[in-house]
């Protein structure tokens, strides 16, 4: 699981900085607030669609050449954030990037699945490597922005994912059951209710609004630098988390310890709608991270037909909810107090929590 993991965390490293760095630069970027929240939801609004499509056609050619091809792909991507003249041109690389990612992510996970018996173990290990990665390009990414400006620091993320399409050739070959399966698009159940709720929440307005939150707060460094930490401390989680969740879950169940990281969700959220920013965004992003490695095992072990397809099927829900969820932040913070905002959504979330994780009715 090192090689996909770090493929994956390779090629997402741009993508992770854009969320710390866009809102507070956009005019660096030449758009506005509004436009930042279209920016940073149109690739979940592309992978929609290409959950499912790139399972269908992963189905047929196989996890290696998917994840060749999307670490190409997100190489390009990164790349259009340093040299995009324009909304226009900003928008295409954020779709590719939406295209890249639904088969990076579908990839890793086939891989993980492929063994079931332990597919928390797998799903760990792989977490583990992708959050090395990005707590890394958090951390330096936005410490280098002063220095050398908001949109050339994403020349290094852009040859950290070049680095992702040399390790790519090194991938295993993986065989797998071929199901010619048509396109659809995924009807939900519980668990992806559940994601689409986390995506909108957690994926969307308060990744969006994170680096917002902090700007006015007394912080002894810039606000870009302590929003890159605090994401960084996600994906630092993860790195330690991650394989130990995952051989929980394996011996225990997923569900148990969702519960247990779905109450320090709502926690969060609700110590930042009573203003206590820093304290409730850093317990947000603790347990947020753990719902990383839980939830592709609970949709593994609940998996009918292909892994691919079922983990598809979750994977746009959440989508749904994250590409949702960044276009009413930039609509609404600032007009909504922070108080109703957070409470509003703490409240979705504790009863999204309850109906389809805990009721088991």
């Amino acid at each position: 699981m090192a090689i996909p993991g770090m493929i994956v965390a390779l090629a997402q490293t741009g993508d992770s900085l854009l969320y710390a760095v866009l809102p507070l630069y956009a005019d660096a970027f030449g758009v506005s607030l509004f436009t930042v929240g279209i920016l940073l939801s149109l690739n979940r609004w592309v992978r929609l669609v290409a959950n499912s499509l790139v399972a269908m056609i992963g189905n047929h050619v196989g996890p290696r050449r998917l994840m060749i091809l999307a670490a190409v792909t997100a190489t390009i991507s990164t790349l259009g954030y340093v040299v995009a003249p324009g909304e226009a041109l900003l928008m295409a690389a954020r779709a590719l990037w939406g295209l890249s990612f639904a088969a990076l992510n579908l990839g890793i996970i086939a891989y993980a699945v492929s063994d079931r018996a332990n597919a928390g173990k797998r799903v760990g290990a792989g977490r583990a490597a992708i959050g090395f990665c990005q707590a890394l390009a958090l951390i330096a990414g936005t410490a280098l922005v002063a220095s050398l400006g908001a949109r050339d620091v994403f020349l290094l993320m852009t040859l950290a994912s070049f680095a992702a399409v040399v390790l790519s050739w090194w991938l295993p070959a993986l065989a797998m059951e071929v199901r010619p399966e048509r396109f659809r698009l995924p009807m939900p159940g519980r668990l992806e209710a559940w994601g689409f709720a986390l995506g909108l929440v957690v994926d969307g307005i308060f990744i969006v609004t994170l680096s917002l939150l902090l700007k006015d707060a007394p912080l002894p460094l810039s606000a870009v630098v302590v929003t890159g930490m605090l994401l960084a401390v996600r994906w630092l989680v993860e790195v330690v988390a991650a394989p130990i969740a995952g051989g929980l879950a394996d011996r225990f169940g997923a569900r148990t310890l969702s519960l247990g990281a779905g109450l320090g969700l709502l926690a969060g959220l609700a110590l930042i709608g009573m203003g206590h920013d820093l304290a409730g965004a850093a317990l947000v992003v603790v347990t947020r991270g753990a719902f990383n490695t839980l939830l592709p095992v609970m949709v593994a072990v609940r998996a009918r037909g292909s892994a691919m397809t079922s983990q598809a099927t979750y994977s746009t829900w959440r989508d749904f909810g994250a590409a949702i969820g960044p276009v009413a932040a930039g609509m609404v913070f600032g007009a909504v107090p922070q108080g109703l905002l957070y409470g509003t959504c703490a409240v979705l979330l504790a009863a999204m929590l309850w109906w389809c994780i805990a009721h088991r009715g």
